[in-house]
């Protein structure tokens, strides 16, 4: 897998491309002095995410076959016989969409979640959010994401 052009802005430090992304970048914001939740490092963080996104799952997905190795990823049964039929599917399930991006990486499935207060839960707890309008912009996220209450 190719390294993020995210570091690249960061040329002090050296990322370890076998640990996890959001390791990574608590590492980077430590290195820099960020604040966890300050405005600087929730620009950051948004960006990093979004460029992993982008990087690692969202360039991929232009196929059926891609869609379904998604679906297999989040233990969904199937193959299924279209891109609508992936989606209606992936509406039911309840997965941190960091954690998602995160996996794929790794090549592990992430954590399914009962429900929504569920999924609220562990977002909050580990921080693991991911921009809601950059998620609206994108076919797969916005049919994945989950409104948090």
């Amino acid at each position: 897998m190719t390294t993020s052009t995210f570091w690249h802005a960061f040329p002090d430090f050296q990322p370890n491309p076998a640990a996890r992304i959001t390791e990574e970048f608590k590492r980077l914001a430590a290195h820099r002095g960020w604040k966890s939740g300050s405005r600087t490092w929730r620009k950051r963080w948004n960006a990093f995410t979004n460029i992993e996104y982008d990087r690692i799952i969202g360039s991929s997905l232009t196929s059926l076959g891609s869609w379904n190795e998604l679906c297999a990823m989040l233990s969904l049964p199937g193959p299924f016989p279209s891109i609508t039929q992936c989606k209606k599917a992936l509406s039911k399930v309840y997965v941190n969409l960091v954690d998602v991006v995160e996996c794929r990486a790794l090549g592990i499935k992430p954590k399914r979640f009962k429900s929504v207060a569920q999924l609220a839960s562990y977002t909050r707890k580990t921080g693991k959010f991911f921009n809601r309008d950059l998620a609206k912009q994108d076919m797969l996220l916005r049919v994945l994401l989950r409104k948090l209450l």
